[in-house]
């Protein structure tokens, strides 16, 4: 299945029980101090059983930051870590409404004045913000996935 929205899957194999998990991620997403006095660059969100959504805290919020939707699933050895990072709801809903927006102007405004080079370029405008949308989400996912990576380890 292609993927317009950007979103990326991955699994995490832990050596460690489904209570440690647990405790590690409420950890990292509580209120720290650090030496100086500002708060530390920690994660916010919520931990609820055996699932969890968090994302990078951050002054100024970036509504192309992926957050990450996970699901713990406790082995005999450990635990399977399901990350699905995608972006925010309110992000998902906006590029689908200007998406169809964008579309159902380009096809009006090419019957109307019946040239139908406004059809191509409203499709150069979708391609460019799902261009711009994807490599933002590519850019800190990284930062992310770095993070919870090295609290799970």
């Amino acid at each position: 299945m292609i993927n317009l929205l950007p979103q990326e899957n991955k699994t995490l194999i832990v050596a460690h029980d489904w209570q440690v998990v647990v405790q590690r991620l409420t950890e990292v997403t509580a209120t720290q101090v650090n030496e100086v006095g500002s708060p530390a660059k920690r994660l916010t969100g919520w931990v609820m059983g055996d699932r969890f959504q968090l994302i990078i805290r951050q002054r100024r919020l970036n509504a192309f930051m992926p957050m990450v939707e996970g699901r713990i699933d406790p082995t005999s050895a450990g635990c399977l870590i399901f990350l699905r990072y995608r972006l925010m709801p309110i992000t998902r809903m906006y590029l689908v409404l200007w998406t169809a927006i964008t579309i159902v102007s380009g096809i009006s405004l090419a019957i109307y004045y019946q040239d139908f080079l406004l059809c191509l370029a409203a499709m150069v405008i979708i391609a460019l913000i799902y261009g711009i949308a994807w490599g933002n989400f590519r850019i800190h996912l990284n930062p992310l996935h770095d993070i919870i990576f090295k609290v799970l380890s």
